[in-house]
């Protein structure tokens, strides 16, 4: 930690020409990024994430959830009906149909997805070892949960465990038919360690996240009609086909202090719009926005999933074109590092 204030010394690099922060990067330069998967031997999929000074450990846990023991579950028989193949909206590509014909969306509903981040591992002096969730852990893992919900990145016929019944037990005026019957469902828990806090931790979590369950491998599981239960095999294995690549970039506004302007007053207060926030900058900021987008190739049209914001009244329309033009320029940066990590 400098001796002098902090935001002096932001401010004493930024207002050279052109300005330049005290890591040495330009205000759209991202800090380098470094992934590894298949870290943890233990878990289905597991992934390993360095940005800058910030490093993330994320493992995912695939324990099955019989529908015996949801407690609001809806009978459906139209679970199996979705097509990967045909083109599906966004809104409608998580959404599924009970015998009612009503739609709902079983990720949701059943909490199939439990993102869970640690940051009690004496990552940071503000986080000390072993002591209770902080507030910090429990929005970021709320936020994390929420991207996850909102991009529809995980399919959910690829987490229902299903049984058909043979056809020779149809028996119609029993009322016995052999359409599909969901048993049970695969429950991810997505277990986040932070081991170093070197700031804007949610776009490094959401990356770890994101290789993680790329990396996910689920075993074949069928559903044995006399045991009546789950069996499964390990000896085929099919690995999750996540959908699209939903990108975090995170921003941080600096204003000066007073105190520290020279010159003749202006008529308001000059402002840098900063990119992928170390945790010094992290300290210094009044105000931080995370933009989310995706597109479907490294040349496509992107769209906007998500926008954040919170504290300040300094950024503006303009400021938000710029930023997103540097979210876009993340989004490319990280798909061809997520193509060289899983080239086949």
């Amino acid at each position: 930690m400098p001796l002098i204030s902090p935001n002096a010394l932001l401010h004493a690099h930024l207002k050279q020409d052109p300005p330049r922060r005290p890591s040495g990067r330009g205000l759209a330069e991202a800090r380098p990024t470094q992934l590894n998967i298949g870290s943890l031997s233990h878990c289905n999929g597991s992934s390993l994430v360095k940005i800058g000074a910030t490093t993330i450990v994320c493992g995912v846990r695939a324990q099955i959830l019989p529908v015996s023991e949801i407690a609001n579950f809806r009978v459906t028989k139209t679970s199996q009906s979705y097509d990967s193949s045909a083109p599906v909206r966004r809104d409608d590509r998580n959404k599924m149909a009970d015998v009612h014909g009503h739609s709902y969306n079983p990720i949701s509903l059943y909490n199939l997805l439990v993102p869970n981040i640690e940051l009690a591992t004496g990552c940071s002096p503000k986080h000390a070892a072993n002591t209770m969730p902080s507030v910090e852990a429990q929005s970021l893992s709320q936020r994390l949960l929420s991207l996850l919900h909102t991009s529809q990145l995980v399919d959910p016929s690829q987490l229902g465990i299903i049984y058909i019944p043979p056809i020779e037990s149809q028996d119609p005026e029993l009322g016995v038919d052999n359409d599909p019957q969901i048993k049970a469902y695969w429950t991810l828990y997505i277990d986040i360690m932070c081991i170093s806090h070197g700031g804007s931790l949610f776009d490094a979590a959401w990356l770890a996240i994101y290789a993680a369950l790329r990396d996910t491998e689920l075993p074949q599981a069928w559903w044995d009609p006399d045991l009546e239960q789950v069996l499964c095999s390990s000896d085929d294995v099919e690995r999750l086909n996540l959908h699209g690549l939903p990108a975090p970039s995170s921003f941080g506004v600096f204003v000066p202090e007073k105190r520290s302007l020279t010159g003749p007053p202006a008529s308001e207060l000059p402002h840098w719009v900063l990119a992928d926030l170390d945790a010094f900058e992290e300290e210094t900021c009044i105000e931080d926005c995370c933009i989310t987008i995706d597109m479907n190739d490294a040349h496509g049209e992107p769209s906007i999933l998500r926008i954040e914001k919170s504290g300040g009244t300094v950024l503006d329309v303009e400021s938000l074109r710029g930023a997103f033009a540097t979210a876009e320029e993340r989004w490319r940066s990280w798909f061809r590092l997520l193509e060289s990590v899983f080239r086949p």
